[in-house]
């Protein structure tokens, strides 16, 4: 059964997710051309990142779309993103926990090192790179939040 409301409604979040993923498609296309052609060492270098990012996010719809397929059809999908099942598992939440607390504890210890950084030269990818990871650990955070949710 579709956790979605209604076949309609699946149809249109289908159409959605690919609608995205051309566009995807295209602008990873573009990344690949603009780090192919630049000779800055560095507009590379962040273009790579960008590049992984959006490669990620190309692999993560096509798996969202085959588990909205999966409900239009009734039936399990296969490269589907799974579904999380609730538990009670007292080491996976203790686990989790404990993961939190090292993000939390890795966030705090980037801050520092932003603020240390602030006067980096104008051209030092430092700084950047630091707000990059701390996003990355607030992402961290909230995927540890939702297991702990379904752990507990």
């Amino acid at each position: 059964m579709s956790p979605v409301p209604d076949a309609h409604t699946d149809a249109r979040v289908l159409e959605t997710l690919r609608a995205h993923d051309e566009r995807e498609a295209a602008i990873l296309a573009s990344y690949r051309r603009l780090v192919e052609e630049t000779s800055d060492e560095g507009i590379r270098y962040l273009g790579r990142l960008i590049i992984e990012d959006e490669t990620r996010h190309h692999a993560l719809i096509t798996e969202m779309a085959h588990r909205v397929e999966g409900w239009e059809h009734h039936e399990d999908a296969t490269d589907a993103t799974p579904s999380l099942t609730p538990r009670v598992d007292p080491a996976l939440l203790a686990e989790t926990r404990r993961l939190i607390a090292l993000e939390k504890a890795d966030a705090k210890e980037l801050r520092r090192l932003q603020k240390e950084l602030r006067y980096a030269p104008a051209t030092s990818l430092l700084p950047l790179l630091v707000k990059i990871m701390l996003a990355d650990t607030k992402r961290h955070i909230e995927i540890l939040q939702l297991i702990r949710a379904y752990a507990g």
